[in-house]
Parts: C-alpha cells; sequence; structure tokens
C-alpha cells in the first residue's frame, strides 16, 4: 500500500509504485526526494562521496582510501574520499547520517562510531541504529601490545607480576579519552586483573610518540600505527590481541597462549548508508561490497598491513557488532568510564 503522504512528482510516484510491487515501500513514509526517483538500476550515476570522520594519513585514511579506489572500480564511477574530522568522529557520522539518502553518499566508519561512541558520549546528534543502515564490515586491524624497549619487563607474564606488585606504577597511552586504543588497554587491564594508569593523547600518532619517548610504557594499538618502530626495535610486541598469530609477527604469541583468554581487540571498519536509501540502491551497493572484500588484490593489500578482510554476510556482520558492543560495554563499566 503507497504511502498516504503525497509525492513531489509523477516520476516520484512512479518509482513508489515499483517499489510496492516488490513490497519496499516502508522507507517513502515522508515522501520521496525528487533526487531519488531514478531507477535503481540506474544507481550509481555519478561519482560517490565516502566520508572517513578521521584524519588524513590515519589507519582509517588509508584502509579507506584503499576501500574506495576498489569501489571506484567495481562501481565505474569516482569515488571522492571526504575526511571530516572531529568529536572521535561525531562530526563525520553526523553528516553521512543526514546525507541525501540517494548512496551516493557513505560513511567509513569504525569501531568507535559503530559501537564506542553510543558507550561513552551521552548525547550523539544521530541515532546510529535508526538513522544509518550497514552495507557491510570492511576490514579488522587486530591489536599488538606493545611497550618501550627498556621497559624492565621480557614479556607479559613479568609484566603482569610487577604490576601486580606496584599497582598503578605502570601507564598506558591512548589516543584519548572513550577511544579504541584506550578500550584495548583498560581490556588488558580487565583481563589480567592489574591496575595501569591511562594517559590519553590526541590521537593514536602522539600515543605512540608517547611510549618511544617513554612517557607511557605500553599501548595497545593497531600495526598500521606501530609496525614501522617495531622493526627498528624502538618497541617491543609482547602480545598479539587475536584469536591467532599474525602473519607479519609469527613470533609474537597471542594473549590467549599467554593464559589471558577473552583479550581480543581490534580497530574495524564499516561501510553504512542512510538509513532511508532505497532498499534496491542498497541491494546494489552491498553487491558492490561483497566484490570489494572477495578481490584478491584487495586482501593481499590490507595483509601488507597487518589488516584482513571481513567477508560476512549481513547478518553475521550485525551478530559481529552486537557481540562487539557486549565486549566494551562490559569494559566501559568496569573501568568506570563516564559518559562525555
Amino acid at each position: 500500500m503507497l504511502p498516504s503522504a503525497p509525492l513531489r512528482s509523477r516520476p516520484a510516484r512512479r518509482f513508489a509504485l515499483a517499489l510496492a510491487a516488490t513490497g519496499l515501500v516502508a522507507w517513502l513514509d515522508a515522501g520521496v526526494p525528487a533526487a531519488l526517483a531514478q531507477p535503481a538500476a540506474a544507481y550509481p550515476d555519478r561519482a560517490i562521496t565516502l566520508i572517513v570522520p578521521f584524519p588524513a594519513g590515519g589507519p582509517a585514511d588509508i584502509v579507506g582510501r584503499l576501500y574506495a579506489q576498489h569501489l571506484s572500480r567495481v562501481s565505474g564511477q569516482q569515488v571522492v574520499v571526504d575526511n571530516r574530522v572531529g568529536a572521535a568522529g561525531v562530526i563525520g557520522t553526523q553528516a553521512a547520517a543526514s546525507a541525501v539518502p540517494s548512496g551516493h553518499t557513505v560513511l567509513f566508519g569504525s569501531t568507535s562510531t559503530q559501537v564506542i561512541n553510543d558507550l561513552v558520549i551521552r548525547k550523539l546528534p544521530y541515532d546510529s541504529a535508526n538513522d544509518l543502515s550497514l552495507v557491510g564490515l570492511v576490514a579488522i586491524a587486530p591489536h599488538i601490545l606493545a611497550v618501550r624497549q627498556t621497559l624492565p619487563a621480557s614479556d607479559v607474564a613479568a609484566l603482569v607480576a610487577q604490576a601486580r606488585q606496584h599497582p598503578g606504577k605502570f601507564s598506558f597511552s591512548s589516543a584519548g579519552p572513550g577511544s579504541i586504543v584506550q578500550m584495548g588497554g583498560e581490556l588488558f587491564k580487565y583481563r589480567a586483573g592489574i591496575d595501569l594508569l591511562h594517559v590519553p593523547y590526541k590521537g593514536g600518532g602522539p600515543a605512540t610518540l608517547a611510549v618511544l619517548s617513554g612517557e607511557a610504557d605500553m599501548t595497545v594499538n593497531d600495526l598500521t600505527t606501530l609496525k614501522a618502530h617495531l622493526d627498528s626495535g624502538r618497541l617491543r610486541a609482547l602480545a598479539v590481541a587475536h584469536p591467532t598469530r599474525l602473519a607479519l609477527l609469527p613470533g609474537v604469541p597471542t594473549f590467549a597462549e599467554l593464559g589471558i583468554p577473552g583479550m581480543v581487540s581490534s580497530t574495524w571498519w564499516a561501510i553504512s548508508v542512510p538509513s532511508r536509501t532505497p532498499p534496491p540502491v542498497q541491494t546494489i551497493l552491498r553487491s558492490l561490497h561483497d566484490r570489494i572484500v572477495s578481490d584478491p588484490d584487495y586482501e593481499a593489500r590490507l595483509a601488507a598491513m597487518a589488516t584482513e578482510p571481513l567477508r560476512l554476510s549481513l547478518p553475521q556482520s550485525a551478530a559481529f557488532i552486537a557481540e562487539e558492543a557486549q565486549k566494551w560495554r562490559a569494559v566501559v563499566s568496569a573501568a568506570k568510564i563516564e559518559a562525555q
């Protein structure tokens, strides 16, 4: 049944009738902008904007630009990366959520924008569950516990023993309050049963520099940020927060191997669109997305960064995000992180 609100044009009415034939008219409850009245088969018919809500040069930007290159190839349209930076990804996410829902503005979200911000920010200017629709998960970058070269602990067991003897003596740096880098450090504290001092910085780069300079003792982050410093010997990797060892760090054990189960932490990325994007357009975009994450070249280029594609169905992706939310909610509660 068509919505009672009048449509703005005859083309829009024809489009609504076509959707009605497939039972996909719920998104039309407030009327269809004329700009959305083209047949879904024409999508995409112009350039796509990929909003990356984090700074240029960071992990999200690096992986986002790789994804943009492949999306441009499979869609046949130019994909423009737009770094909308600020407020832990909130500014860019809000811009994507409020964009014209035509499928030509896409959000390159992250663990923070998809899960963490909902837990640590009291009043978001959007409703993640209702204003955005998930297209799919892009990739995952497992975290590593990296310590300063001069730290007087040769392995995780020694570090944990010393931390238990001297609560609060050792510190870990993060990319800021509520960042996924803080969450990784807090999860280590929680699973190991130790007390570490959290030292927040403005970004993953400064957090790493703090460990290099000795201002902080350790950090929990991914290899896109840490690898060069591990290769140079200025940082030491003690453990991998992943179910399996990493190909680029075959000699570094997982936390589970070291007797700390449940210490699984990562940065991951996801593609979303405004929730009122026409279902047929979302279906096409998901098909393009599936082609990207299954591309051997895409996988190989991610592997060079110790990052893996995530090839999950939409229900599997939703379940993955729900599990992540449950895990990080427990960490936020244990660490007594107050909503900002």
